[in-house]
C-alpha cells in the first residue's frame, strides 16, 4: 500500500477527479483538505426543545479579497456543546478509485478544541459521494464552526487489486450510491436529550436554585405565622384557633362594712324572778 504523494495528488486527483470541485491549493503536504458543508446535525442538551431540534441547513458563505488573497465570509455557523455528538457534511464530493482507498482525520485546530472523530477514518474503494464525519466535543467549551471552515483532511492510498474483473464486474469495491445529505434514519439514532457533565451541571445548579428559593418562602411563611401567633396572644380580642383571648377591665374592690360590737355593750344575764311563796 503506497499513499499518494502532494505531487500525484495535483495530477492524478485531477484527471481522476478524486474531489469535486478540486482546487490545487487545499493540497496540505500528501493530503487533501476538505471543508464544512451545507448541513450539519447537532444532538440536543439539557433544556432543548426535542420538536426544534433538527438538521441546520448552513448559508453559503462568500468570497471576498484580502489583499490578493480569497476568504470566506458569512457562512453559516454550527455550535457543538461541551459532550455532545454532531454530524458535518463536506462541502465536496469524494470519488475513490476502486484500486485505491481513502483515510480521513479531522485537521490539528478543531481536535485541540476537543474535537474527536468518531465516524471512522478510512473511506471504501469505489465510494462516490459526500463524507458525513460524526465528531464529539470532548472539550469543555462550545465549538463554533462555518460552513467553508478547513475541517478535515483526506489521503488517498494504492491497493494491491483494482477490484474490477476482466468482464467488468466489479468485486470488494463500494457499488452503492453515496451520501448528498445527512440521512434522516442517522438523526432518528441519536435525536434525543444526551446527558452530558454540562447538562447535569445545569441540572443540578437548577434545582438547587429552586430549592434555595423554597427555603426562602418557607422561613419567611414561618417569620409572618410566629409574629401573627405572638400578636394573638398579646392583643384583646383576637381569635387563635377555637378560642377567643380577650382582656376585660379589672373590677374595682368593693369595701364592704363589718359590724363591730361596742365594748359597753355587755351580755346582760336574764334571771328568773322570785316564784311566791305559799305562806
Amino acid at each position: 500500500m503506497t499513499f499518494w504523494s502532494g505531487q500525484r495528488l495535483s495530477t492524478d486527483g485531477v484527471t481522476q477527479q478524486i474531489v469535486d470541485p478540486f482546487q490545487q491549493d487545499r493540497i496540505d503536504c500528501s493530503a487533501y483538505t476538505l471543508t464544512l458543508g451545507a448541513e450539519a446535525y447537532v444532538t440536543p442538551h439539557f433544556g432543548d426543545n426535542l420538536r426544534e431540534g433538527g438538521k441546520q441547513q448552513l448559508a453559503k458563505p462568500e468570497l471576498v479579497d484580502i489583499r490578493g488573497v480569497q476568504r470566506t465570509q458569512g457562512g453559516g455557523q454550527v455550535v457543538i456543546p461541551p459532550g455532545q455528538f454532531a454530524f458535518l457534511l463536506t462541502e465536496e464530493t469524494v470519488s475513490i478509485p476502486p484500486d485505491a482507498m481513502g483515510f480521513i482525520s479531522l485537521k490539528s485546530k478543531p481536535k485541540f478544541g476537543g474535537l474527536i472523530n468518531v465516524s471512522g477514518f478510512h473511506v471504501d474503494p469505489g465510494f462516490k459521494g459526500k463524507l458525513i464525519f460524526s465528531v464529539f466535543n470532548a472539550g469543555p467549551t462550545a465549538l463554533h464552526f462555518a460552513r467553508g471552515e478547513h475541517l478535515f483532511l483526506l489521503w488517498i492510498a494504492d491497493l494491491s487489486f483494482k477490484g474490477v474483473k476482466a468482464d467488468g464486474r466489479k468485486q470488494h469495491i463500494k457499488t452503492s450510491v453515496g451520501y448528498a445529505e445527512i440521512p434522516n434514519d442517522l438523526v432518528n439514532q441519536i435525536k434525543r436529550e444526551n446527558h452530558s457533565l454540562q447538562s447535569l451541571s445545569l441540572r443540578v445548579e437548577k434545582l438547587t436554585t429552586q430549592v434555595n428559593i423554597a427555603t426562602a418562602v418557607a422561613t419567611a411563611l414561618a417569620t409572618i405565622l410566629g409574629i401573627f401567633a405572638a400578636y394573638a396572644a398579646l392583643w384583646p380580642g383576637v381569635k387563635t384557633d377555637k378560642y377567643e383571648v380577650r382582656i376585660e377591665q379589672p373590677i374595682p374592690a368593693i369595701a364592704v362594712p363589718q359590724h363591730t360590737p361596742s365594748s359597753d355593750a355587755q351580755p346582760k344575764l336574764r334571771t328568773n324572778p322570785p316564784k311566791p311563796s305559799g305562806n
